[in-house]
């Protein structure tokens, strides 16, 4: 039975992403997990008055988190569902419960009160880049509906891409969604005989799903998947993140202007598997 992680911090946000994840699974063959990480200021350290303030806001957390649990259990009672509190720092808590957990998957919802993904807190921006499992960020200013298409934004005259093929192929039988592939290339990149050995090895990998290929000409990337995914009703956007790659520039302020419809679509990160050239 495939494990997922909800991530909850009792926000608007965090139950529009539950919710979201709730209809999305929508089976019995998978376990979820409502997960909320307390995280103690380390300034507290020998204050009792503040200590047992917080011990207090811990209280009152835990029993947010009962009333979420139970809300799922009257909602979709077909969700298989358990409920954890876990204390410490956010990244690290996360870590280890997903590598105990042998979560498949993370979904945590961001703030949706601002106009560029700069508006992703640290936790999630390190959750999406740094985590060895797909981590989908669902913005709270969507609603769940059916997934009928994906795109996956990738340059795929990478020498060095280790291809997630298999984690894309089981979500595209999953949501039996149509899977567009749209190529982030800079108009400076060469390309080469052996960049297009390294396409052809992409699309090999990929063609039992079908996809529809997409290589637009344009200057500024981000803005290029942003207006695709706005004209194609793009449901879902897939992209293999970096701490100094692509999609960590995404989140710097020169690069989210002009940016629209990426913040108002679910954006799940997929991780390198294996190198299968």
């Amino acid at each position: 039975m495939a494990k997922i992680i909800v991530v909850t911090n009792f926000s608007a946000s965090s139950r529009n992403a539950l919710e979201y994840a709730c209809r999305f699974l929508h089976n019995q063959e998978t376990s979820v997990l409502l997960l909320n990480i307390f995280s103690f200021p380390a300034s507290l350290t020998g204050d009792a008055i503040a200590v047992a303030a917080m011990s207090e806001t811990l209280l009152n957390d835990e029993r947010k988190l009962q009333q979420e649990y139970e809300w799922v259990k009257n909602n979709y009672p077909e969700i298989n569902i358990q409920a954890e509190m876990v204390t410490g720092v956010f990244i690290d808590e996360l870590y280890i419960k997903a590598k105990q957990e042998n979560a498949s998957l993370i979904i945590m919802g961001a703030d949706g009160r601002y106009n560029e993904l700069l508006a992703w807190d640290a936790n999630i921006v390190d959750a999406f880049i740094d985590l060895y499992i797909p981590v989908l960020v669902v913005p709270s200013t969507i609603s769940y509906r059916p997934v009928q298409k994906i795109a996956f934004a990738v340059n795929y005259y990478r020498r060095n891409l280790q291809m997630p093929a298999a984690m894309i192929k089981r979500l595209i039988h999953f949501t039996k969604a149509q899977l567009y592939v749209i190529s982030v290339v800079s108009p400076n990149e060469i390309i080469d005989e052996a960049a297009l050995g390294y396409k052809k090895a992409v699309q090999d990998n990929l063609a039992e799903v079908s996809p529809v290929y997409f290589e637009p000409e344009f200057k500024n990337i981000f803005s290029a998947i942003d207006k695709f995914t706005a004209e194609e009703n793009i449901d879902m956007l897939l992209v293999i993140p970096a701490r100094h790659g692509l999609w960590h520039k995404v989140f710097q302020q020169d690069h989210t202007k002009g940016i629209v419809n990426l913040n108002h679509l679910p954006v799940l990160s997929l991780k390198q598997e294996r190198e299968f050239i």
